[in-house]
């Protein structure tokens, strides 16, 4: 079966595409499946050194396109067959558009879109397409999730009465968004209209994970405030630049519910508090903090999935680094095979690639989760439970 040719939108030598999403696809495991043959970027000098970047990794030359007209002309390239979103959230939608015209399968960045209503606006442009679309919602490719779940349908804890997911945002390396620390060349962040916040980003990567494991919210009331209202700007290196931005996002958010659609879950609680800013500097472990614990109390016992000691702040999501598992206080462990080897965003590209039989983030799971996070927004801001019908 031929490669599918990935044709990227917004990648460049640095940043979070180009350390998590490509790297995977040299793998072994993926370099039969994927290739990329194009990339587009907004300026001609970041496309053409990108374009040659990869054309040496992968062993042939890629197209480079840049410019206002770069997103339709990568869209309608005759030798892409998927066209992948990586560029600020806010931009997703206009750029979604012409490829899924072009009868193009998507790769989109959580979060598709601003919101429930852009999110299903795209699902449903890809639906009338007949395109597929993997989003990036990696935590459903967690080993620790895999565990923890197959430990619920096995019985293990009975009926599950409960859960409490508590996690941080971190707040400095590459994740300075919703603390005291703003990167400057990434503001955005801070401005709650353009979507890409700490509810949406942070919470919507960790309910992928928890709702496939537990089912559900039929009821959502949430709270949130906003502790840093004028953080300050800083540049790569994490030094203040001497100006500061005004936040309208809320850097504290707790969201809780009530579950439905798992049997051996059905009703049970659920509490979720998101912090942000919990460490200062780039590779801080931060030694005393709880960056990560997810508690699942059930009638015949509990299930832990923790941060590992070693991982840093981008630790504190489940789809960024593995967790440790433990039933009842013991470590139960996971299989450290070549495929999880591959991370959690190789081995969504790796389950895209078996066609109708592989499990991932799909966009209709995205619908479902940003209808969860709309009504957690809602609450916060209407001070009341908002039921999920």
């Amino acid at each position: 079966m031929a490669p599918i040719r990935l044709g990227f939108i917004g990648l460049s030598s640095t940043g979070w595409a180009a350390a998590a999403l490509v790297p995977p696809l040299l793998h072994p495991l993926l370099s039969d499946k994927y290739t990329i043959t194009a990339i587009c970027t907004s300026s001609q000098t970041s496309a053409i050194a990108t374009a040659e970047k990869y054309s040496k990794q992968f062993g042939h030359d890629i197209k480079a396109y840049y410019g206002p007209n770069g997103p339709e002309q990568i869209s309608n390239d005759a030798n892409v067959d998927m066209i992948a979103i990586t560029v600020k959230m806010p931009l997703h939608l206009k750029l979604v558009t012409p490829a899924i015209e072009a009868g193009k399968d998507l790769f989109i960045e959580w979060t598709p879109g601003n919101g429930y209503a852009e999110t299903l606006k795209i699902a449903e442009m890809i639906k009338k397409r007949g395109v597929r679309c993997l989003v990036g919602g990696q935590a459903k490719q967690s080993a620790a999730l895999k565990v923890a779940k197959q430990l619920l349908e096995d019985g293990k804890i009975g009926r599950v009465m409960s859960s409490t997911m508590v996690f941080g945002s971190g707040g400095s390396g590459d994740f300075k968004f919703w603390g005291p620390r703003i990167a400057a060349r990434d503001p955005y962040g801070a401005d709650i209209n353009n979507g890409a916040t700490l509810l949406t980003i942070p919470v919507g990567h960790n309910l992928v994970a928890l709702t496939d494991a537990l089912g559900d919210f039929t009821e959502v009331t949430a709270a949130g405030t906003i502790r840093f209202p004028e953080p300050m700007l800083v540049d790569d290196h994490n030094q203040p630049t001497g100006k500061t931005i005004k936040s309208t996002t809320h850097d504290q958010v707790s969201v809780s519910g009530i579950l439905s659609g798992k049997p051996y879950a059905e009703g049970a609680f659920v509490n979720i508090h998101c912090r942000s800013a919990l460490l200062k500097n780039p590779g801080e472990k931060g030694e005393g903090r709880t960056l990560f614990k997810w508690i699942i109390d059930g009638g015949d016992g509990a299930i832990e999935v923790a941060q590992r000691e070693q991982d840093g702040e981008i630790g504190c999501y489940i789809s960024m680094t593995e967790k440790n598992v433990f039933l009842n206080g013991k470590e139960v462990p996971w299989e450290q095979n070549e495929l999880n080897l591959l991370g959690n965003e190789g081995k969504a590209w790796f389950e895209f690639a078996k066609g109708d039989d592989g499990s991932y983030t799909t966009i209709d799971d995205a619908v479902r989760i940003h209808r969860v996070l709309d009504a957690a927004l809602q609450s916060i801001q209407e001070g009341r439970r908002v039921t999920l019908t």
